[in-house]
């Protein structure tokens, strides 16, 4: 028992936390000896014989993992499985239990592994990455338990029990780095504990307190805000404080509940923002944060400050949300509308969740958070046929970033008149052999600026330089963000939302140092700074010169354009992947970039580019200058000039 529950050293860490004493004593009166012996033969006592034992001849390797005990049918659910796990919908728990009975593991954006009497947990055709790694989670089992219990029937409980004891068994010795990692550890440390509560199941039981180890040792900071976590960590720290929770261990669950805490804290800014690049997995973290609410109810201790972390949050997921109710598809996230059961009786969760028919929207019109982000708007209460824009920019977060981050610094959005116009291409899916995973990831993907001819360091990041709104007064906002990642060459992108005539206007400042040198200039390769933005499916363009007019049923945008370079426009097609959007999850939809390369010279340059946009509805005029005063727009009886930052 004690050579199962001890665990070695995991890649590249020590062993750290040793198990408390309690925890050991705990499993080991809860192991059952015909589950884990050794099948060695005991010698006899001096009274049985006074005739030397003869020298037992050891049992050999159990081929196969133990035998199901007979099943002690339970009449419900542990609390743990409620806490961590609460019920879905019968019709759902139903539907998943007969797809796994058949065979089938729906991993949702993960795909469908298909199951055989005894798995071998390998990765298969029909899963992506992800899935392949959450097979390991064992968490996509329980509603085999749940209907078992539900409808009382032993052959979905034993089937579950099953599973178990086989992945149990395969994975008794050293285990792959992605096994205990992540999420997967996490979750399955969080299945464990309510199958073993809930089955009162020795095997299971060892199982989850050897989980539980791996999930506290694997986290080391004292630190009261941890930097480099993400919502994974969260998700491990929970199964372990579930599980010394479980077996009453008053130094492992403190140990856990500290963990937490100093996560939780290190996920969220202090304004709300999250440290994932995506409001998608703010979204998330406020589900995690619930559940830990719940673990520490069902534990019986205090959760603070969990709740007021969480109430952070909701300013920040408000502010990413586009008048049409939905979160803007920055990082990992999928245009998409907020779940039901988000921040239910928060005023701000609950107008955008609802779409404005209850709850109080939030104040402001222009934020900007540490977590890397901009968003600005014309209202949160747009009249028919007036202004509804809603824009977004980024820059580099001041904590690391994850690995939900895409490298999109200076990348911008624009949402107008109900149109996404210039877009984010989403995350595809978490597949590491797709090329167009790891493309739209990239900088090029995205409403950004690249620079080609240089080596570029990444280390820097894009500093925000300039964050500033005259909104109460009905004002611009003006935000620039500085890129230093690309060697020589230095951008500055600046955007300005003129609200008096809702137009919304970038510049680019691009400043090259001089390539000493004559051979080395003669040497050096073409420095070129693009500019692109990226149209989502359904978006047209034409024109030429100045002015490219976008175009979507009968609303228009059009976009001037001084400095160097010219208008390009490049559909998605097959076998590329620029111009690709992500749809729904893992499906991509055909989009298109409009971009243009403003070269430098190597004896040294500075140019600006200025893009001016215009939404309007077809057939309306609003006119626009861009010169060395700045850019002046007529829009009806109103003309304003506009001074460039």
């Amino acid at each position: 028992m004690v050579r199962m529950l001890r665990m070695g050293r995991r890649r590249g860490r020590s062993a750290g936390v040793v198990l408390p004493t309690v925890l050991i004593t705990c499993a080991t009166l809860l192991v059952a000896p015909a589950a884990l012996a050794d099948d060695a033969t005991p010698a006899p006592t001096p009274t049985e014989s006074a005739t030397p034992a003869p020298t037992p001849t050891p049992a050999p390797a159990p081929s196969g993992p133990p035998a199901l005990p007979p099943l002690t049918m339970p009449t419900a659910l542990g609390s743990w499985c409620t806490a961590l796990f609460p019920p879905d919908t019968v019709k759902k728990e139903r539907k998943k239990a007969q797809n796994l009975m058949n065979g089938h593991v729906q991993l949702s954006k993960g795909g469908t592994y298909y199951l055989t009497e005894h798995p071998n947990w390998r990765p298969q055709a029909g899963t992506d990455t992800s899935g392949d790694r959450h097979v390991n989670s064992l968490d996509w089992a329980l509603p085999l338990l749940y209907r078992g219990v539900r409808k009382q029937n032993p052959v979905l409980v034993d089937r579950f029990r099953q599973l178990l004891y086989y992945w149990i068994y395969d994975h008794r010795g050293s285990r792959a780095y992605w096994t205990d990692a992540s999420i997967y550890g996490g979750l399955r440390t969080q299945a464990l504990v309510c199958a073993a509560q809930t089955l009162n199941d020795p095997y299971i039981s060892a199982a989850a307190l050897r989980d539980s180890q791996t999930m506290i040792r694997g986290f080391r900071s004292h630190a009261t805000i941890s930097l480099g976590t993400n919502n994974t960590d969260l998700i491990r720290q929970t199964g372990a404080l579930a599980a010394y929770c479980w077996v009453n261990d008053a130094p492992g669950k403190a140990r856990a509940w500290q963990n937490l805490v100093s996560i939780s804290r290190g996920v969220i800014h202090d304004d709300g923002s999250d440290v994932e690049g995506s409001p998608g997995y703010a979204m998330y973290i406020e589900k995690l944060l619930t559940n830990i609410e719940s673990a520490a109810a069902t534990c019986g201790i205090p959760a603070d400050p969990i709740p007021a972390l969480r109430g952070q949050l909701y300013q920040f997921v408000a502010q990413a949300v586009r008048p049409d109710f939905k979160l803007e598809s920055l990082g990992d996230t999928v245009n998409q509308s907020l779940r039901d059961t988000f921040g239910v009786g928060d005023w701000r969760a609950d107008w955008i969740r609802s779409g404005g028919a209850t709850g109080t929207p939030p104040t402001p019109v222009y934020t900007a958070f540490d977590g890397g982000y901009v968003f600005g708007r014309a209202g949160w209460n747009p009249q028919p046929g007036g202004p509804d824009t809603f824009y977004s920019l980024r820059f580099s977060s001041d904590r690391p970033r994850t690995a939900h981050t895409h490298d999109d610094g200076t990348a911008m959005t624009l949402y107008s008149r109900g149109v996404e116009w210039v877009g984010d291409p989403g995350p595809y899916r978490y597949d590491n052999g797709s090329s167009l995973r790891w493309y739209m990831m990239s900088r090029p993907a995205h409403s950004a600026v690249t620079v080609s001819g240089v080596a570029r360091t990444r280390a820097g990041g894009v500093k925000k330089v300039t964050a500033k709104s005259d909104w109460q007064a009905g004002g611009n906002d003006t935000t620039c963000v500085a890129d230093r990642t690309w060697g020589s060459v230095s951008v500055t992108r600046c955007t300005t939302y003129v609200r008096s005539v809702d137009v919304f206007i970038v510049t680019d400042h691009m400043t090259a140092t001089k390539i000493k040198g004559k051979k080395a200039r003669k040497a050096a390769a073409p420095r070129v700074v693009t500019e692109r933005f990226q149209l989502p499916p359904g978006i047209g363009a034409t024109g030429n010169g100045d002015l490219l007019t976008l175009q979507a049923g009968d609303k228009r945008m059009d976009m001037y354009r001084s400095g160097p370079g010219g208008w390009s426009v490049q559909a998605a097609r097959k076998g590329s992947n620029v111009g690709w959007f992500t749809g729904k999850w893992g499906e991509k939809l055909p989009g298109a970039v409009v971009s243009r390369a403003v070269p430098l010279s190597v004896r040294g340059d500075a140019q600006t580019a200025v893009t001016v946009f215009v939404p309007r509805t077809d057939g309306e005029s609003v006119p626009v200058t861009i010169d060395a005063n700045g850019v002046t727009v007529t829009r009806g009886a109103v003309t304003v000039t506009t001074p460039l930052p």
